[in-house]
């Protein structure tokens, strides 16, 4: 006799329906505005020096709150944390709403952001990395990076789309009632779904500022971290202005563009998804590292004066190439975090990360003082071309073995 088949749900399928609603909600609320930010800062009078400066003093605070995590979140229950990552977010956008439309008569407002960003931005991401890492093994972080990034940009782009359209009509309360009804809704449902949360990374012990000092790999890993910062906010603030100015300052075009480039791609990407845990590496990663060096000496040579269809094509090109590099990069990373001590590598790279930022930034900052927005955002494009080959120092985990050579935490220092 045929058994018919259980519709039970896995505790492996529980912890995935999980992890995607946490992720798939974020990635809803941070389409709706924190994606606009950078273009939001500059309509509200902020130059590309003060940006600088901005993008400085959210690291500052962001490395405040991931010194915080680790030491709050044994102390917490999983839907404890959920709910903090939630409160901050909406703390976030409150910030924004208020003190956004002040920044034109005070600047020093937009560091009041900048402290809220930070905080959100750290309590989020540390936590979606942990929870990613959790559930992923060497063979496959290739293919579940990609099935994790296919799901984020539909919902990023959903939020894109209501967000530019509320922007653009400057119907900021809007925005924050639908901000705050989908942290509630989406709280609720993860909370719902069945079975318990379990989030091992939980117990994982504290790090101390020893450890991040100290830290040293065969993988280059700790120059890779700090170089990473500075790339990080060059893909999404500098791109992100330029994509505003080209569009004549409209939130609704911008977001348009974004999403019909990002369908486009999406096509692409399911395929290379699934078949880059069984490329060749090196040589995709390498490729890729060209690929990307190449998107940047494209974006110098954008102009504001082609035609529509030339600017598509070319934003299309120059997201394939930094999709493509993500994708590679992240799957390197992910490879050693999964083997080697998860949280030290984890947080490590946040750590240094932040620190370069503050750096990086605040640099850049000065020397853009005297220039105007188009050529602070050229000049950025052409330092990240020229920076971009250095992501060749990474090295790939070579064998099973290996995993011991990274620096461990003292066992003295593992309660």
């Amino acid at each position: 006799m045929i058994q018919p088949m259980s519709t039970a749900l896995t505790p492996a399928r529980i912890q995935q329906r999980q992890f995607y609603l946490f992720v798939c909600s974020h990635s809803f609320l941070i389409g709706l505005f924190p994606f606009f930010l950078p273009v939001y800062l500059y309509k509200q009078g902020l130059d590309i020096s003060k940006i600088c400066y901005f993008i400085a003093a959210s690291a500052i605070t962001f490395s405040i709150s991931l010194y915080v995590w680790d030491r709050i979140k044994n102390h917490l229950k999983p839907n404890q944390l959920l709910a903090l990552c939630y409160l901050l977010e909406l703390l976030m956008v409150t910030s924004v709403i208020y003190a956004g439309p002040k920044i034109v008569d005070q600047q020093y407002f937009a560091y009041l952001i900048a402290a809220s960003y930070g905080c959100y931005q750290c309590f989020f991401w540390t936590t979606q990395r942990a929870l990613f890492i959790q559930r992923s093994a060497s063979d496959n972080t290739g293919n579940r990076y990609g099935n994790f990034q296919v799901f984020v940009v539909i919902f990023l782009k959903m939020g894109v789309f209501i967000g530019g359209f509320l922007l653009d009509s400057e119907n900021i309360e809007l925005l924050l009632l639908i901000s705050l009804l989908c942290i509630l809704l989406s709280y609720l449902a993860v909370l719902k779904s069945p079975g318990q949360l379990e989030w091992p990374f939980l117990a994982w012990p504290k790090l101390s500022l020893k450890n991040i000092y100290q830290f040293k790999d065969q993988y280059r890993s700790r120059q890779i971290f700090a170089l990473d910062g500075l790339f990080l906010f060059i893909e999404s603030f500098f791109w992100l202005l330029s994509l505003f100015l080209i569009l004549k300052q409209s939130f609704m075009q911008l977001g348009l563009m974004i999403i019909a480039i990002t369908i486009i791609l999406s096509m692409v990407f399911l395929v290379l998804k699934n078949k880059i845990d069984q490329l060749p590496e090196q040589l995709i990663y390498s490729v890729s590292i060209v690929g990307y060096a190449i998107s940047w000496v494209l974006r110098a040579n954008l102009q504001a004066d082609s035609s529509l269809l030339a600017q598509f094509l070319l934003l299309c090109m120059i997201a394939f190439l930094t999709a493509f590099f993500r994708l590679a990069f992240n799957k390197r990373f992910y490879d050693l975090a999964v083997h080697y001590p998860k949280k030290p590598y984890t947080l490590i790279k946040s750590y240094y990360s932040q620190t370069a930022l503050l750096l990086f930034f605040v640099v850049l900052g000065l020397v853009f003082s005297s220039q105007n927005i188009y050529s602070s955002l050229t000049s950025g494009y052409w330092l990240a071309a020229i920076l971009s080959p250095l992501y060749c120092i990474y090295k790939t985990r070579i064998s099973k073995g290996d995993s011991e050579q990274v620096t461990r935490i003292p066992d003295t220092q593992r309660n």
